[in-house]
């Protein structure tokens, strides 16, 4: 889970649009939020994502729903009101159900930055308050068929490829003649491993942490450093992934 940035509502829903479609709701029980305009621009703020788990939404395989964060059976008013629809797994949404969030208080990632009340550690999600225990139980982020494998899968990947430019790296670094070429490929490969971990790729809240706190990581930057062989490119990713990183 990472901060999202609300998106201007979409022209096409307009006040009285809204009005009309709200009471559409409110008479017929009508899915009035599934208008496919609406569904995209949802979709769009979380970059492809479900804004809870971070599995991406628009595979074959995957199923997104439009959840209420204010659960639309307790505050019919609120069916479309913009802010409070949140692009979501069907394993999420099902599980948060009818939750009363005003009551009962999770994260909304709209407005509430996960950093405060998560961290990830061995791909799973740990609480820092009670916001942050309610967030993982009513979203099923620890949902090991789901969810968790998958983090695993990807961030043991992760891992294993950091090893590989870490132990080339330390090779290189003790070669006095410093093949450049040589370096300016695990350079790259390093460089492309980050881009992976970036706001708008699936999991980037744990990839971005595995990265962060893995020892062969913090020796690769601490290497290209010692050797002068940095890049601006790095710096500004570096950061990007300590936007998206829940550490402890």
């Amino acid at each position: 889970m990472i901060k999202l940035d609300l998106t201007n509502i979409p022209n096409k829903l307009t006040k009285k649009l809204q009005d009309e479609l709200t009471e559409e709701y409110k008479k017929n029980g009508t899915a009035v939020w599934n208008r496919k305009f609406i569904r995209e621009a949802v979709l769009g703020f979380s970059h492809g994502k479900c804004c809870y788990s971070e599995c991406k939404l628009n595979e074959e395989s995957k199923y997104m729903e439009v959840d209420h964060f204010l659960p639309k059976n307790h505050f019919p008013d609120d069916v479309l009101s913009w802010g409070n629809l949140l692009p979501s797994s069907k394993k999420s949404n099902t599980t948060k159900g009818d939750l009363n969030t005003q009551t009962t208080t999770i994260i909304n990632p709209l407005f509430d930055d996960p950093k405060e009340h998560l961290y990830i550690q061995n791909y799973r999600f740990y609480d820092k308050d009670e916001i942050g225990r309610r967030t993982i139980d009513y979203t099923a982020l620890n949902d090991r068929r789901h969810f968790v494998n998958k983090r695993y899968e990807i961030g043991t990947h992760v891992v294993e490829i950091l090893e590989d430019i870490c132990i080339n790296l330390q090779k290189l670094k003790n070669d006095v003649t410093l093949n450049h070429p040589e370096l300016t490929r695990l350079l790259g490969r390093f460089i492309n491993l980050l881009n992976e971990a970036t706001r708008t790729e699936e999991y980037s809240a744990t990839l971005s942490t595995v990265i962060l706190t893995d020892c062969c990581s913090k020796k690769i930057i601490e290497t290209f450093k010692e050797i002068d062989f940095w890049d601006n490119e790095i710096d500004n990713l570096i950061k990007e992934l300590e936007f998206c990183s829940l550490i402890e």
